[in-house]
Formats: C-alpha cells, structure tokens, sequence
C-alpha cells in the first residue's frame, strides 16, 4: 500500500512501473472547479493536450464543456468521436496531407463544427487549394499573436487583411478569432488578471472593427491555464485551460491561489540506494516523465517533497535524500510531474485509481500518437 491521504494505490505491485497514474476524485474535482469558476463550462473550449484521452474528454463532455482546442489532428480527431460539438485545431496546416486529413476528419463528423486557424496568407492558399470542389466549406479562425511571437498575426492591419482573404475566398468561412497568451506567467492574480483583460480589450477593438466591415466574428477563443478564466467570464469569449484537469508542480508553483489538485503521477520504484551520497536511484528516467523543465524541477515525490532530482539518464532517476532515512530498495514512490502533458504522452495510457487505491479503469492515451 502507498498512502498519503487523500492518495492511495493499494496495490503498486501489479502495476509495472515506471506507470502513469490517475487518481479519479481529484480528476472529477479539477473538472468541477473548472467549471465553477468560469459560471460553467459552455464558456469554455479545453485544450486536450494535457489528458489525450477520449475517456477525460467524455468526463469535461458530461460537465458541459462546451468544446475542445487541439493541437494534432488525432486530437481533433479524438474529440470529435467522443462527441463534442466544436472542436479547434489550433495549429497552422501548410502541407496539403494535413489539410485534406482534416477534411476528412470534418466529414466524418458533419453535426459539429470543426475549425482550422490561419495566421498567415500561405494558411489561407493552403486551406483553399483543398477547399476546392467541397460542398462545405471550411470553417476558419484567424490565429492572433498577442505577444507569444509563436504563431498567428498581431492584431493590427495585416490580422484584418487576413480575416478578409478569408472571408473573400470561396471554400472558406470566417469562423472567429483564436490567440494564445501563453507568455504571460504572473503568480499573484492582480498580475495576470490586468495582462488578460489589455489582451481582450485588443480582442474586442479587432472584432468590432471587422465586424463593422461586415464580417461575422461568431467566435472568440483564448487564454491557456494562466489565464483561460478571465477570457471565459467575458460575455461572447470563450477560456482555453488544458493543464488544469491534471495539475503538475508548475501549475501549484506559479499559480498557488488557484483550487486545483494533482491528479496524474508516476508510480516508480528504487531500484538502488546510496547511504555514504544520501541518494537514491529510481526507474523515473527521461523516458518516463517530461524533460522540458529544468532538472530539480521535473518532479517531486509526494510525501519527500524535499527530496531533489540531481540526475537522469534515459531509464534512471537518481534523488539527492538529504536529512532522512533513505528508502528501501523496491519500495515505490509517486512523482508529480513538472509538467504533465509531455509527461502523459510517454505512455500508452493511465492507471486509474480510486478513493480507496483499486485500479478501477485504464485510459488509453487516444490521440498519443500524431497521426
């Protein structure tokens, strides 16, 4: 048995470690409170990344969540089969493969509406050459870049020449603004809340102006799990979190006010220890949980949250345990993820654990791979 209250798994032996785990009350919580805090969940179009699971998806569906941002076509394509209504994908498509994938992908779904983004005119004559001939057009966002420098066009005269090429070129459909404010990274709320609303004020000069040119601006989608609740609790905007239904160590660390709850770790095991270095060596290797933060920061042990990663090599993780009794070999460990959404896409699926520790499911990572 592991336990620290409210995590159990009371029987780690029969799950192969290293393992992604999903504590199912704190997932359901996460979905709640997201809900909650932007006055439910039709405001809100959540990023899949995170979970990439179909089974996640239905779990915001049944919430009320409104749709989904995707940044691959199997994500898109995910969403879509669990029966979302809307569904985004957020990345720009050049090549002509992509493009007609995810006209097929649209097809096969035909009672929802399935945007594509454009920032650029070569978006634009990309979406078009394979508009062609289609009797359903192609519904289009405009990508904005509000400060990110990533994707997307500044919301100035070159965003409205854009939306125009869109909106002036047969195959396609203006369909709405989408941008991401995934630079902004202030702790304390007074920070974040005053760089959101400079970003939907921007949002709105730019609608109203289109709109006054005669061009619908049916849908604006925005912000990430910084900022997604400032944009959703404005009339006629949709928020975009992603990482909130899991929760990892950079969420807790640069967001502490906020009532979320990690809800995926690793279960992993010491397989060697060192007394005379006070360290230990666990399987959590570069393979088994995300490598994009910096070393100490990949992840903590619950329960030894002074415990520090010092180093990793591709199938070992060896922990600085200063101070304490070291753990036995064999015994297990669960490590918060750094950041959970590269983690996640490193297994083929979760664990799913309830209140008690039973493994009660098992989510298949739907849309891992990119195809």
């Amino acid at each position: 048995m592991i336990g620290h209250d409210p995590y159990f798994i009371a029987n780690p032996d029969a799950i192969e470690t290293p393992a992604m785990v999903v504590f199912e009350a704190q997932v359901d919580a996460n979905i709640a409170v997201l809900c909650e805090m932007v006055g439910g969940g039709g405001n809100l179009m959540a990023h899949v990344k995170t979970h990439k699971s179909e089974a996640v998806t239905r779990k915001q569906l049944a919430a009320g969540i409104a749709g989904f941002k995707c940044a691959t076509l199997r994500e898109l394509e995910m969403a879509l089969d669990a029966g979302a209504q809307e569904a985004i994908l957020a990345y720009p498509m050049v090549q002509r493969l992509k493009v007609d994938r995810f006209a097929q992908i649209a097809d096969a779904h035909t009672q929802a509406r399935v945007y594509a983004t454009a920032g650029d005119m070569g978006h634009v004559e990309a979406l078009a050459a394979a508009a062609a001939g289609r009797e359903r057009p192609f519904l289009v966002m405009l990508d904005l870049d509000v400060g990110m420098h990533r994707t997307g066009v500044a919301p100035g005269g070159a965003a409205e020449q854009i939306y125009a090429a869109i909106h002036n070129t047969q195959g396609l459909q203006v369909a709405g603004l989408h941008a991401y404010d995934g630079h902004e990274h202030f702790q304390d709320p007074e920070g974040r809340a005053g760089a959101a609303q400079k970003h939907i004020d921007d949002l709105k000069a730019l609608q109203a102006r289109l709109q006054a040119a005669g061009m619908p601006v049916p849908r604006v989608v925005a912000g990430g799990s910084f900022s997604f609740a400032y944009y959703a609790r404005t009339e006629g905007f949709h928020g975009s979190p992603g990482t909130v239904v899991y929760w990892d160590i950079n969420g807790t660390s640069r967001l502490p006010d906020l009532d979320f709850r990690w809800a995926a770790m690793v279960l992993c095991q010491v397989v060697e220890r060192h007394p005379e270095q006070q360290t230990i060596t666990t399987d959590l290797g570069v393979k088994a949980i995300a490598a994009d933060p910096p070393l100490d920061s990949r992840a903590r042990l619950l329960g030894h949250m002074e415990a520090q990663l010092i180093l990793q090599n591709e199938e070992h993780g060896v922990f600085l345990w200063q101070g304490q009794d070291l753990p036995a070999v064999g015994d297990y460990l669960l490590a918060i993820p750094g950041h959970v959404c590269p983690t996640a896409i490193r297994y083929p699926g979760s664990f799913v654990v309830d209140a008690e520790g039973a493994v009660v499911d098992y989510y298949p990572h739907t849309s891992r791979d990119r195809q």
